[in-house]
């Protein structure tokens, strides 16, 4: 005999029965509104709606019992009753959002309110005809008077009129799974017809070409057959069997790169002209750029044009648009390029010389075919740098583009329905944010970099940094976060870095790095490396009175190291140590050198090519598992994000209390109101900007140690003290009029900004604190606007669309 079942455990049972039902009705409703031809037609969309509300009203029922569940219920102990409860509640909740949203999807606005009121008027007909009833019978028995053959007649109809109402319930349950097995069958049709007809517009060119090859081949052939030449159809034959082969291979290659790759957000190019037919339809032309915005799984995706117009575009029609492709080549030319450079090298001497120069600039007119616009490519073509080197690709993007910073993704991202959040979530009972663990939680150690070229005379180096984020080969999938080096060598071709945590440390000299990411469906997802150097360059400038010098600041990218994260078996790596060899050019192009001479002149005998090896310039990294307390920290950030290690606590007190004013405390869900809150509103701009950061982070570990133990272990104790340390540090130098624009790698920036925060901190401390300072005339602060002190809910930053994008050169 086996173990009797507890509550929970038929609870689950019963759930588990209605499974299929309830995530078929949720199909059937996605499949009619995606459906372009049965979307509009009211009496379907009626079916599905009542089918949703009935299915609803099952899942609310159970959602009832499962809160009524109790572990003191159970004949045997239950392990884990409580995370079981917890999941089975959430589970029928997910379901019931899911009802309600396809309800409103259904019939939305009037048209819904109007017709759930008749479905519940329904239900509500159904009760007082079985009260009446109930009315009735005991009216019949309490009439003695009637004889029995009436009351038996009565008895009798009445037995009649239910059998015939569950007959007919019966048969209308029989005809509604019928009715809705044939409008499946019917959608799958029209789907299969549509697939069709796009098949046929897709194929309707290439199949025009091959019919007249084909009508050619066959007169070829019938002439071959005539004059008796068996060996040359068979040549033919072979030849026709490749080229639909390799036409074959194309076209899956197409599918399997479409398929792989996200492609919400990605851009793509016309194959053939297209020209929409029904209303919604969005016509293009042949090499035309189209972004995609979302797709489906009949194959019609919705697209945007350059002009800002939207509409649905066959898939078929549309192939990968490479906006690389002038700086991405071939193997063979490349290697065609590479014998005709060491024929010329044989030829000329291996130092420098003014020919060399002219060579480059030659060369760099020929690879790059564009104009020499920038100071970094003037220098590149005169010869000043090595030929790997490029202009930096990753900031460019981390300051003319806001998606790929801090403020973007430390804010909370709205879930599909744009109704709620679906990266921060609240436990109401234990009174603070809930976990949100990854798949990808990792620390990331820079060691150092070994021979690293320099460049030629004329150029001083003024700082040196790294830049990275998560990258799969082409999309950048998180934002960018950079790292300074500390010092380098004699020689300085050797930088090193900074790991040692302490009070009086400067974050941006550490090179521990965390990062938290769910993707790793793929198996290029990683880290990528840009090694940066900020250069000064002296120009003169000929005026007709004086002769002066200027200087120009730049940077540019001495090269790049891609090291994937997840395995061939869907794990992630951790506690590995890499030594990875540096790539030139830029992370879009391949088998380029940092510096081509240097392999060039060892690569006479095995001996001095296993030299060279120690010469070519090397990244060395350490791939760690989060520790425990970093992993608690980590647990509360975003799904995605990349950052400095010593700042792990501030970020996650600012979630902590991004999660009481959006979660907690506001009144109403459903209110789109600016909250007042100026920590919320500054600090994700001042997260990326290390000297702010520095000072808050300070302030922070003085105050901290007047701190008693027992208020260190009150939560709401520390997230009021880290408010106060926002709004005495950042807040007030952010809106001062003599701080200059963050950005990272220009000296003379990060000097003129690092002197107006010291003067800051020197009258604040004269002033004994931050009020009399504010109050006083010394500072200028910016005139206040509405954003300083304001928390947008449902701000730019929120959609989740946001969070990946292509980059572009």
């Amino acid at each position: 005999m086996g173990k009797e079942l507890g509550p929970l455990a038929k609870h689950q049972k019963e759930v588990d029965g209605q499974k299929k039902l309830i995530e078929k009705q949720v199909k059937d409703s996605t499949k009619l509104l995606g459906n372009s031809k049965l979307k509009n037609n009211e009496e379907k969309l009626k079916e599905q709606f009542k089918g949703c509300y009935e299915t609803k009203v099952k899942v609310e029922e159970f959602l009832e019992a499962a809160n009524e569940l109790d572990e003191a219920n159970e004949p045997s102990k239950v392990k884990g009753f409580d995370n079981k409860k917890k999941a089975e509640i959430t589970r029928l909740e997910k379901w019931q959002t899911q009802l309600d949203t396809q309800m409103k999807k259904l019939l939305p606005d009037e048209k819904g309110e109007e017709y759930l009121k008749e479905l519940k008027g329904e239900d509500e007909d159904e009760d007082d005809e079985e009260e009446g009833e109930e009315e009735e019978e005991s009216e019949e028995e309490g009439e003695e008077e009637e004889g029995e053959e009436e009351e038996e007649e009565e008895e009798s109809e009445k037995q009649d009129s239910k059998e015939k109402k569950e007959e007919r319930t019966e048969t209308e349950g029989k005809k509604k799974i019928e009715e809705e097995e044939e409008e499946g069958e019917e959608e799958e049709e029209e789907e299969e017809e549509e697939e069709e007809e796009d098949t046929m517009k897709t194929e309707s060119k290439p199949k025009a070409k091959a019919k007249k090859v084909e009508e050619e081949e066959d007169e070829e052939e019938e002439e071959e057959d005539e004059e008796g030449e068996e060996e040359e159809e068979d040549g033919s034959e072979e030849e026709e069997d490749e080229e639909e082969d390799d036409e074959e291979t194309k076209k899956k290659e197409m599918e399997n790169e479409m398929d792989l790759t996200t492609v919400e957000g990605l851009q793509f190019e016309g194959l053939y002209d297209y020209e929409g037919r029904e209303e919604g339809d969005l016509s293009f032309k042949e090499g035309e750029i189209l972004t995609i915005i979302n797709t489906r799984e009949d194959g019609w995706w919705e697209a945007e044009n350059k002009d800002g117009k939207r509409g649905t575009v066959p898939k078929t029609f549309l192939k990968m648009h490479n906006k690389y492709k002038h700086v991405q080549k071939d193997d063979e030319e490349e290697d065609e390029k590479e014998e005709e450079e060491e024929e010329d090298e044989e030829k000329t001497e291996t130092k420098s010389s003014p020919r060399k120069g002219w060579g480059s600039i030659k060369k760099a007119l020929g690879e790059l075919d564009r104009e020499l616009t920038s100071v970094s490519d003037v220098l590149h073509a005169l010869g000043a740098v090595p030929s790997g080197f490029r202009p930096s690709t990753l900031g460019p993007k981390f300051f003319k583009d806001e998606k790929f910073t801090m403020t973007s993704y430390l804010a909370p991202k709205l879930s599909d329905s744009n109704l709620s959040y679906r990266d921060l979530f609240y436990i109401p009972k234990e009174n603070k944010l809930r976990p949100f663990s990854t798949k990808m939680d990792r620390i990331i150690l820079i060691q150092g970099c070994k021979q690293i070229p320099l460049p030629g005379k004329g150029i001083d180096i003024v700082g040196r940094h790294i830049r990275m984020c998560l990258f799969d080969g082409q999309n950048m999938l998180s934002n960018i976060h950079t790292v300074k080096v500390a010092s380098v060598d004699r020689e300085q071709k050797t930088w090193s870095f900074s790991s040692k945590i302490s009070d009086t440390m400067d974050p941006y000299l550490h090179a521990e790095v965390f990062m938290r990411s769910n993707n790793t469906f793929s198996s290029t997802v990683g880290i990528l490396f840009e090694l940066c150097a900020s250069y000064c360059k002296s120009c003169d400038q000929n005026d007709v009175k004086e002769k002066s010098k200027t200087k120009e600041y730049g940077e540019f990218s001495c090269g790049w190291v891609h090291l994937p994260l997840v395995e061939e078996n869907g794990g992630v790596i951790a506690n590995r140590t890499f030594d990875l060899y540096v790539n030139g050019g830029t992370p879009y192009e391949k088998g380029v050198e940092v510096d081509p001479s240097i392999s060039r002149r060892t690569t006479s005998s095995s001996f001095m090519s296993m030299l060279s090896g120690n010469k070519q310039p090397r990244l060395n990294v350490k791939v760690m598992m989060a520790k425990a307390e970093q992993k608690t920290y980590l647990d509360n950030l975003p799904e995605v994000l990349i950052g400095n290690v010593a700042f792990l606590p501030l970020y996650s007190y600012y979630r902590q209390i991004l999660a009481d004013e959006l979660l907690r405390n506001r009144l109403d869900y459903d209110s789109t109101e600016l909250l007042h809150s100026p920590v919320l509103a500054s600090f994700p701009k001042a997260a990326d900007q290390y000297d702010l950061m520095k000072v808050l982070r300070d302030t922070y570990i003085s105050k901290s140690k007047t701190v008693k133990r027992v208020e260190m272990r009150d939560s709401e104790f520390m997230k009021n003290f880290f408010k106060d340390c926002v709004l005495e540090s950042i807040y007030p130098l952010m809106n001062d009029l003599n701080l200059k624009p963050y950005k990272t790698g220009n000296v003379q920036i990060e000097e003129e900004r690092l002197e107006e925060i010291n003067s800051f901190l020197t009258k604040k401390i004269e002033r004994k604190g931050i009020l009399a300072l504010l109050l006083s005339s010394e500072i200028g602060f910016s005139p206040l606007d509405i954003q300083e002190v304001a928390f947008n809910v449902i701000g730019p930053h929120c959609l989740v669309a946001d969070t990946q994008v292509v980059v572009s050169g």
